[in-house]
């Protein structure tokens, strides 16, 4: 089980409001519209992305080992089922996802991959779980290009960042991850945020298990960098 951190909980509280009114909601919208059916969520921290489910979810199972997050995303929760969709939190990890294989229609990582301990393994739980047909919906920081200077400044607040922002770690290269694992990007567009330049460069969009691509997978494609 995770270590808590109730003081962080409510700061990130605060900046995740922040940002959704600052145009994060607006993301968190576009990438989960595709999304049908039962949607797993890793890392449900205070439940915004609940606000923006599209009508063709039935039902979420949410895994959140945080206690003072999951209590923070209490009222999303309930007034999510208020509004017909099925909701179980789960005390869990992504490395060990306690779901059965081929049993969720999509997943979402919003601002989560950067902190969990052991990515690749998170990748590999979500694949099983996750049905042939089904999409990995991508919201996920990630490493600035070489000699650019917000990699310059993400290798400059590396060591401290991790303490300070919940285990976040803010040059993680998850693009490179994905594609490790298996997952088609060519649905995946790179931008940048300009609201806090370690965490700028940005993936969203849908990714896809197999495919024509995989193996030889492109790049993300570009936008707004």
């Amino acid at each position: 089980m995770a270590s808590d951190h109730p003081v962080f909980t409510r700061a990130y509280g605060v900046l995740a409001g922040l940002g959704e009114r600052a145009g994060l909601g607006d993301l968190r919208r576009r990438v989960l519209a595709p999304a049908r059916g039962r949607l797993l969520i890793i890392g449900l921290g205070p439940g915004h992305d609940l606000d923006h489910l599209p009508d063709s979810v039935t039902s979420v199972v949410a895994l959140e080992p945080s206690e003072s997050m999951r209590a923070a995303a209490r009222g999303r929760v309930a007034a999510t089922v208020r509004r017909g969709v099925q909701v179980e939190v789960v005390d869990a990890m992504a490395e060990a996802i306690p779901l059965p294989d081929d049993s969720v229609d999509a997943v979402l990582v919003a601002y989560v991959l950067c902190s969990v301990e052991d990515p690749a393994a998170a990748l590999v739980e979500i694949r099983r779980i996750l049905r042939p047909d089904g999409t990995l919906h991508v919201l996920e920081h990630v490493r600035a290009r070489p000699r650019s200077l917000i990699r310059v400044i993400q290798a400059a607040v590396a060591p401290a960042w991790p303490r300070l922002a919940g285990g976040c770690r803010v040059d993680r290269d998850t693009g490179a991850l994905l594609e490790g694992a298996g997952f088609d990007l060519s649905e995946i567009t790179r931008t940048s945020l300009v609201t806090l330049p370690p965490v700028a460069p940005t993936l969203v969009g849908v990714a896809r298990v197999g495919g024509p691509n995989v193996g030889q997978v492109a790049p993300p494609r570009q936008s707004g960098v």
